[in-house]
């Protein structure tokens, strides 16, 4: 029989190891509890509503100023337009899902992985289509300035060469600030996200 002083013991040791899961789960909950996939969903709705607003003013101008150099220049940046609020649209839809055999660290790694391509691709896509919306934004605005059509601006071989130094000027400038962008409205939450998975795997 075990004396009362064993008995105790054991107690207090099993005692302090339910005390120790309950603070680890406590640590655990307090982590997740602060998981940034909250930010990045509802920053997800607004780069989406912008892109919707965004879209609607480019169909504008096609319509206002219906150039053929304009409707192949905007045209293409309207469909990138399009195609990003799609991205967006599904990125936050899947955020939403969860997969019922899926942990909660399962669940975290794979929205980070999802983030972290998508603004791969966006920033890869992007460098595509920031030559073309430049020299839609050259032309449009040569052709506002000199109220004459781009076909007659375009004729001068200085506006072809303003154009090539606006193209090699704004898309450096393009990409740099829709980088920036990106990281004040995902990036640092993806990196957040990052940094909960990596305690809640040195916890469990």
């Amino acid at each position: 029989m075990m004396n009362p002083g064993k008995q105790w013991k054991n107690f207090g040791e099993d005692e302090d190891a339910d005390l120790s899961a309950l603070i680890n789960m406590k640590s655990i909950t307090k982590h997740t509890s602060k998981d940034p996939l909250m930010r990045i969903k509802r920053n997800l709705l607004i780069n989406s509503a912008l892109g919707i607003v965004i879209s609607a003013g480019y169909i504008f101008l096609l319509m206002r100023f219906p150039f053929w150099q304009l409707l192949v220049c905007i045209g293409i940046v309207l469909i990138f337009t399009a195609w990003a609020v799609a991205k967006a649209l599904l990125l936050y839809k899947d955020i939403k899902k969860t997969i019922p055999q899926n942990t909660v660290l399962q669940e975290m790694e794979r929205h980070y992985a999802s983030m972290k391509n998508w603004i791969i691709i966006q920033q890869r896509v992007g460098l595509l289509i920031y030559p073309v919306s430049a020299a839609g934004g050259f032309m449009l605005g040569g052709s506002l300035g000199s109220g004459k059509s781009i076909d007659e601006i375009m004729q001068k071989p200085t506006m072809i060469i303003a154009l090539l130094i606006a193209i090699v000027v704004l898309v450096p400038l393009c990409f740099y600030l829709a980088r920036w962008m990106c990281k004040v409205s995902f990036g640092k939450y993806a990196e957040q996200l990052k940094r909960n998975i990596e305690t809640l795997k040195s916890e469990i």
